[in-house]
């Protein structure tokens, strides 16, 4: 367990997610072509690959470099004491990733601002795992959160990166086109078919399933969706520009747009906290299914 510990949670930690990332795509498509399936989208799938890898170069520094920084110093100046057990640490670490996720992950989808930020990775018409790391620079640094209560509590920096490490392995897994319902076991995980309902724009899974390995969160608070009808991925608003360059500011543009419809700087400002589908006018802006029938009301007055 220590050697694990030490391997994930070391400097060979970018170098296993590099590897295991690249290795399930190229795995993923090679079994697309070995079935002959027709669904399999290249243009899309290097476009997410181009995202993963610009995003990845812009964002060491805020994603990594300075949460690691903070992160040591709050544990040699701050913490409360010191887990050094791993039959303790590895599951308060897992505990509060968790949860960080969970919270950061709903902020990122409720709050204006944010969800310009992570639509990029909900933008794909795709689902499969090069979808799993597209995405802008600035999403998902919330999660910090998780970290620095971590290191207050006292556990190791090595042990709470093996963790995000492992965890992050299996969201690259859970984003498999090749994965079907799994029973008992989407009760409990997040599998790729609960993770392929959060990416669907059906009205009845919009906003649902934001755990990142487990579903306890969303059972507790409520945003739980059970599958009824086969999951179509992508945005409300759909999104075909496979240029990475361009791509990656489709959620600013968005916001960018609503913001340009209010005339009063108050309601342009209140996009940047108000949820995705509210609008200044109450009439709804293309982005709110789940609100279809109250904005059509509210246009009618």
């Amino acid at each position: 367990m220590d050697d694990i510990i030490e391997t994930l949670g070391g400097p060979a930690s970018l170098y296993i997610l590099a590897v295991a990332y690249f290795g399930m795509v190229i795995a993923e498509r090679l079994w697309h072509l070995f079935r002959r399936s027709p669904d399999y989208d290249d243009r899309d799938a290097l476009c997410s690959i181009g995202l993963n890898l610009m995003n990845s170069a812009i964002g060491m520094v805020v994603g990594l470099i300075l949460p690691l920084a903070l992160y040591l110093w709050v544990f040699d100046t701050a913490r409360l004491t010191t887990l050094d057990a791993l039959w303790l640490s590895v599951p308060v670490a897992f505990v509060l990733h968790e949860l960080a996720y969970y919270v950061e992950h709903r902020m990122g989808h409720r709050i204006g601002l944010l969800w310009a930020f992570h639509s990029i990775h909900h933008s794909s018409n795709s689902f499969n795992h090069t979808t799993a790391a597209r995405g802008f620079y600035l999403d998902g640094k919330l999660q910090i959160m998780g970290a620095l209560a971590a290191a207050l509590l006292g556990v190791p920096p090595v042990v709470y990166v093996a963790v995000a490490v492992a965890k992050s392995l299996y969201g690259i897994w859970n984003h498999a086109s090749y994965v079907g319902r799994l029973g008992g076991l989407d009760r409990i995980f997040a599998t790729p078919m609960n993770h392929k309902i959060h990416h669907a724009n059906q009205p009845d899974y919009i906003d649902r399933n934001y755990g990142q390995v487990l579903m306890i969160c969303d059972d507790l608070f409520g945003s739980r969706a059970h599958y009824t009808i086969e999951p179509v991925v992508g945005l409300v608003e759909p999104v075909t520009d496979n240029n990475p360059l361009s791509a990656q500011f489709v959620g600013l543009r968005q916001l960018a747009r609503k913001m340009a419809s209010a005339d009063r700087w108050s309601d342009r400002l209140a996009y940047l906290w108000r949820p995705p589908e509210w609008s200044h006018d109450g009439r709804c802006h293309g982005v709110c299914p789940k609100y279809a029938r109250r904005a059509e009301a509210a246009a009618n007055l």
